[in-house]
């Protein structure tokens, strides 16, 4: 590592160390500083969030979606404390969850599990409660540019029983942890250019990655839609939902199916959803 990603490092050590200390009330307090902070002084990707939002909602007023942007930004800091404060964190938190047996029969199926999820709610903390619960599960994840934040993100996830598989990896270890019965974790909703199927996704044609159908497809695995929502009482309540797949499942079928479910989850709470993204950057070409 270079001397800026061992700093780096160093830095996040000490800012984990010192959020761990503070009561969960006071977490909450400097989460909510934070995101007003953000809302009101950065402006990186800002507008694009925005942009997102109105076109989801169109017939909503810019007051509504500024109040659904705010409460973003808020959740957002929220997640990235509560993440560093890990695994401390995760003690105080009152989980409810929906539909766990819907994932233990997948496993008993003996054919491997992909958990599709999203950017959306608190996606660290359901995570953790994967660990907590021992479920064989690796995320496949985006390797950071800064060595230093790559090695830390890593360290906090495997303290709380999360295994992790860059995106960039060989495609056979992927294949092969559903040979074994492992469970992969996909986030399948960011922008996928040319090489994402397009789909429906709030009435515009969307590119979403192909990897969730590839995967279903060649190797029959389960395939389940997953996502953790934060209620007003501060309960985390993660749900499993089966994706319904037709009898000749196609990647365009699969993929609508499970961006379907991600949208009626946006729609009940749009203020989960990480609206920074680029979702609509690629434009599909009739």
């Amino acid at each position: 590592m270079t001397l800026k990603d061992k700093f780096t490092y160093q830095l996040l050590n000490v800012m984990a160390r010192q959020i761990r200390r503070l009561p969960p009330l006071s977490r909450v307090r400097l989460s909510n500083k934070l995101g007003a902070f953000a809302y009101n002084r950065l402006t990186i990707r800002k507008q694009e969030a925005f942009n997102n939002i109105k076109k989801a909602f169109p017939d909503k007023s810019n007051n509504w979606v500024n109040g659904i942007l705010k409460k973003t930004y808020s959740l957002t800091a929220s997640n990235f404390l509560e993440f560093l404060a890990m695994p401390v964190s995760t003690k105080s938190i009152n989980f409810r969850v929906e539909g766990q047996q819907i994932l233990d029969e997948a496993i008993e199926l003996g054919k491997g599990t992909i958990l599709v999820t999203a950017h959306y709610g608190l996606w660290e903390q359901w995570g953790a409660w994967l660990g907590a619960k021992n479920y064989p599960a690796w995320g496949i994840i985006q390797r950071q540019g800064n060595a230093g934040a790559d090695l830390f993100f890593k360290d906090l996830r495997e303290s709380y029983g999360m295994n992790h598989i860059y995106r960039k990896s060989s495609i056979e270890h992927m294949y092969e942890l559903l040979n074994k019965n492992k469970i992969l974790i996909i986030a399948s909703d960011q922008d996928a250019k040319s090489k994402g199927v397009f789909v429906d996704f709030f009435g515009h044609p969307t590119s979403t990655p192909k990897g969730t159908a590839i995967f279903h497809i060649k190797t029959g695995c389960s395939l389940i839609f997953s996502v953790a929502q934060r209620e007003k009482d501060g309960t985390i309540v993660i749900t499993f939902l089966k994706v319904e797949i037709d009898s000749n499942p196609t990647i365009e079928s699969i993929t609508q199916a499970y961006s379907h479910m991600l949208e009626e989850k946006v729609r009940e709470k749009p203020d989960h959803y990480f609206w920074f993204h680029r979702k609509w950057k690629t434009l599909k070409i009739i």
